[in-house]
């Protein structure tokens, strides 16, 4: 529909005006959110106008998670065999690079379908993912980004430039994000993806790598996607092979900035915490992720002034849960059960879409005139009052562990009473159970 009216008995719409309303309305004309009213005063004002009513539930603006990683989906179940690793670089050793060097294209494409699909299904309707197959590169991005335009989704991809598979396999990850941000880049770019600069840790970028990757993308206007001190090795491994810390050897290389999203930060010490401030770099949180890989958790109490969002680093595409488990983390963490519960609901509703339109120019997180119509209903008959000073507690505990009922991106009904409506989700995960047993086999 080119133009429809969405009533629901509770309307989120993230705005300072008139954060929430009751027996709202919304009306959407070509994608885009136009009006805002009573139901009453909408179909007074527009008669002929075809209205979706809901007789229950709470209308929330989408949800975005800052950092993914899609081909994890494929992991789910997954035994990795041989000896539990004892740290981070024998998880990465044993487990993720394992199974991201074992992924073909068709791979790609079923475990990106499952990963939005559950995004989805989580009411999150933008999704900012890193991808690594570093034996299957060429073609990868095109089969990320056929995913999101097959599940109607809008966010960011990028390919993992890294140098611990070789030199032409660094070549080629160089011509996949070459061709990516050709096409998926600048003010031209019509879709609902841009791309990125990825790159993996310092501990496996060279010098040289680095001066190459700055070089060569200097000519685009987009930012760099890379993770940052995850775990104390990567400090230890760039100290002594550098005499730097990890944030001044990006920041040497020009890999900081606005536009740019720092993943993890979770050992940096004061001075790389300013740089980040300094560069107006983004800082994204993935607590779930730290505390499975036991690499600590960042004290990011000490970040003042940086601009920090949310992501789930592929434990899942939950934004919600992602956000409470960073919260109940922080708090045992800091021994401060009062420390937090502010400003992670700020980064889940506020910073992660700032952080979207700095890094994508693509805007969303509120339901208000003007901002594309990205739009969750979730069946919840709220038990105790909702207002516009409580919401943060029904998302932490009343939407926590609930799925969307609908979900629209851009105005299109993607998700209808938990089915999607463009094609057959059943078939979907048939298909990917299939090609998920193959690459177990293989591996």
């Amino acid at each position: 529909m080119s133009e429809f009216i969405l009533t629901a008995p509770y309307i989120f719409t993230n705005s300072e005006d008139y954060p929430l309303l009751k027996s709202g309305a919304v009306l959407v004309e070509n994608g885009i959110i136009s009006e805002i009213s009573s139901t009453g005063d909408a179909k007074r004002k527009h008669p002929d106008i075809e209205e979706i009513n809901f007789s229950e539930g709470l209308l929330t603006p989408g949800l975005v998670n800052l950092h993914h990683h899609l081909y994890s989906s494929f992991a789910c179940g997954w035994n990795p065999g041989g000896s539990p690793p004892e740290d981070f670089l024998q998880i990465l050793n044993n487990v993720w690079w394992k199974l991201d060097k074992s992924l073909q294209l068709e791979d790609i494409y079923y475990s990106a379908m499952i990963g939005l699909c559950q995004s989805l299904k989580m009411g999150v309707t933008s999704v900012v993912d890193h991808h690594a197959s570093q034996r299957t590169v060429t073609g990868s991005l095109d089969s990320i980004a056929k995913a999101f335009k097959d599940v109607d989704v809008k966010g960011s991809i990028c390919f993992e430039l890294t140098d611990r598979e070789g030199d032409k396999l660094f070549e080629e990850g160089l011509q996949e994000t070459t061709d990516a941000l050709s096409k998926w880049s600048g003010k031209s770019n019509s879709s609902k993806i841009m791309a990125m600069i990825g790159l993996h840790a310092s501990f496996t970028l060279s010098d040289d790598s680095l001066k190459r990757i700055s070089e060569n993308f200097s000519s685009f206007d987009v930012g760099y996607h890379f993770h940052l001190a995850e775990d104390k090795s990567d400090q230890v491994d760039s100290i002594r092979q550098h005499g730097l810390r990890v944030t001044h050897r990006f920041e040497k290389f020009g890999i900081l900035g606005p536009k740019s999203l720092a993943i993890h930060g979770v050992h940096l010490n004061d001075d790389e915490a300013g740089l980040l401030r300094e560069t107006q770099t983004n800082l994204v949180l993935c607590a779930r992720s730290n505390q499975n890989n036991a690499v600590s958790l960042p004290d990011w109490r000490k970040y003042d002034g940086v601009n920090i969002g949310l992501g789930t680093d592929g434990i899942g595409s939950d934004m919600v849960g992602e956000a409470k488990s960073a919260l109940y983390i922080s708090h045992h963490v800091f021994g401060d059960p009062s420390f937090g519960f502010a400003d992670i609901g700020n980064m889940l509703l506020n910073k992660n879409p700032e952080i979207l339109q700095k890094i994508t120019g693509l805007k969303t997180g509120k339901i208000e005139p003007g901002y594309p119509a990205d739009m969750v209903l979730w069946r919840y008959d709220p038990p105790t009052p909702l207002t516009d000073e409580n919401i943060l507690g029904h998302y932490f505990y009343g939407l926590y562990n609930l799925q969307a009922d609908s979900v629209w991106v851009d105005g299109n009904m993607i998700l209808k009473n938990s089915d999607f409506t463009n094609f057959h989700y059943a078939e979907l995960v048939g298909e990917s159970r299939l090609r998920a047993k193959k690459l177990w086999e293989r591996m």
